[in-house]
C-alpha cells in the first residue's frame, strides 16, 4: 500500500486537476507557479501538459495534451517532496500554489446567494463581504463555506503539517506548529511498525487517517479510542480482560507495578492503603495521562450522543474536524512514545 504522505500528495493533485478552486485558465500560470517556487526546470520538463491550450498562428486551440494534466502535477509534488526530505521546497512550492487561489473561487453560487443582498448587488460580493469583516472571521467563514475540494485540500495538507490560512486577503501556507518549520510530519514510519507488529491496530490506524481526510470527526474519533485499547490489550496478563492492564506494564511510572487494579489509578484509589511519610503521593503521571486520552476519545466520540439531560434538553458535545486532529495527533504520540519505551 502507498505511503500516507504518498496518498494526501495525490489527493492534492487531484485538487489542482479539478479545476475547481486552483484554475488553469490562463496559458502562463504553471510557468509562473513553479519559477516563482524555484522550479523553473520542471516546467520546461511538463510544459506541454500543463497548458490548456495553444496557438496556431492567431488562433488558440485546445491541448490535447492537457489531459495529462493530473499525471503531470502529480509527479510534479511528488519530485518536490522527495519522500518527506525536501520539505523547505516542497512547502514553498505549495505555498505558491495556495497564494495563487482566488478567494471567490473558493464559494459556489449557491453560496453567495446567502450574502446579505448589499453584497450581491456588487461587482466582488466576497472581496466587500471580507473588508468588513476581521481575518479570524473570513478565515471562519472561508472553512465552513468554502467548496468541498477547499476542505479536501486543507485536509490533506493537515496530514503533511501544513495548513492554510487567511491573511491581508489572501490564503496563505503556514506549518501546521510554528515549532515544526521545515519538517513534514511523517506517518509511515509509525505505520509500517504496525504493519509489522499489530496489523490489526494499523488497519484501525489507516481508517483514522481516512476519516481525518474525509471530514468525518466522530468515526476518527472513534478510531483512535479503538487504537489505544486494541494497543495495549496486546500487553495484558493472560486472562485478564483489561486494556489498562497491558498501560500498565508498559507504563514507567514510579512504583506502578505494586498497584494490584491498574483502573483504581484512573479512579483515583491506587494509594489509598500506602502509608505515606508526608503529603506527597504517587501520581502515575504517565498512565494518567494516556487513560485521559482514551477518555477523550470515548467521550467526543463513540459516546458523544451519551449527553447530559438537563430540564428535557439533551447537552450533547459538538465533535469538530479540529478535535479529531488532536485525537489522532495524540494517539500517533503516544503510539511513538510506547515504541520507543519497547525498546529499552
Amino acid at each position: 500500500m502507498d505511503r500516507l504522505e504518498t496518498i494526501a500528495v495525490s489527493k492534492i493533485a487531484t485538487v489542482i486537476s479539478n479545476q475547481t478552486i486552483i484554475k488553469t485558465n490562463e496559458h502562463s500560470k504553471w510557468d509562473r507557479v513553479l519559477s516563482n517556487a524555484g522550479q523553473s526546470s520542471l516546467y520546461s520538463e511538463f510544459s506541454t501538459s500543463l497548458e490548456p491550450y495553444y496557438f496556431n498562428g492567431v488562433f488558440k486551440n485546445e491541448n490535447p495534451s492537457f489531459e495529462q494534466f493530473f499525471s503531470s502535477i502529480k509527479t510534479i509534488l511528488h519530485k518536490v517532496y522527495e519522500g518527506g526530505d525536501n520539505a523547505e521546497e516542497f512547502t514553498l512550492f505549495l505555498g505558491t500554489i495556495v497564494e495563487e487561489i482566488k478567494i471567490e473561487d473558493l464559494f459556489d453560487d449557491t453560496r453567495l446567494a446567502f450574502l446579505p443582498r448589499k453584497y450581491q448587488r456588487s461587482l466582488d460580493p466576497i472581496g466587500d463581504f471580507f473588508k468588513e469583516k476581521s481575518e479570524e472571521e473570513c478565515q471562519d467563514y472561508i472553512i465552513k463555506n468554502a467548496k468541498d475540494d477547499f476542505q479536501l485540500l486543507k485536509n490533506n495538507l493537515n496530514i503533511l503539517n501544513l495548513d492554510i490560512y487567511f491573511r491581508k486577503g489572501r490564503l496563505n501556507l503556514k506549518p501546521f506548529t510554528e515549532q515544526s518549520n521545515g519538517v513534514l510530519r511523517n506517518t509511515s514510519i509509525l505505520l509500517e511498525w504496525l504493519e509489522d507488529n499489530y496489523p490489526n491496530v494499523a488497519k484501525l490506524y489507516q481508517e483514522a487517517i481516512d476519516n481525518y481526510i474525509a471530514g468525518n470527526s466522530v468515526s476518527c474519533i472513534s478510531n483512535c479510542r479503538n487504537i489505544i485499547t486494541g494497543f495495549f490489550s496486546h500487553y495484558k496478563d493472560d486472562g485478564n480482560r483489561s486494556w489498562t492492564k497491558g498501560l500498565q506494564n508498559i507504563s514507567t511510572d514510579t512504583y506502578i507495578e505494586n498497584v494490584t487494579a491498574p483502573n483504581n489509578i484512573a479512579q483515583g484509589s491506587a494509594n489509598t492503603k500506602i502509608i505515606f511519610d508526608g503529603p506527597n503521593e504517587f501520581k502515575y503521571p504517565r498512565f494518567s495521562l494516556i487513560y485521559s486520552l482514551y477518555t477523550l476519545t470515548s467521550d467526543l466520540g463513540a459516546h458523544t450522543a451519551e449527553s447530559p439531560k438537563i430540564e428535557g434538553v439533551l447537552y450533547p458535545e459538538r465533535t469538530t474536524l479540529n478535535d479529531a486532529l488532536l485525537s489522532l495527533r495524540m494517539t500517533e504520540d503516544v503510539l511513538i512514545w510506547s515504541k520507543e519505551q519497547l525498546k529499552n
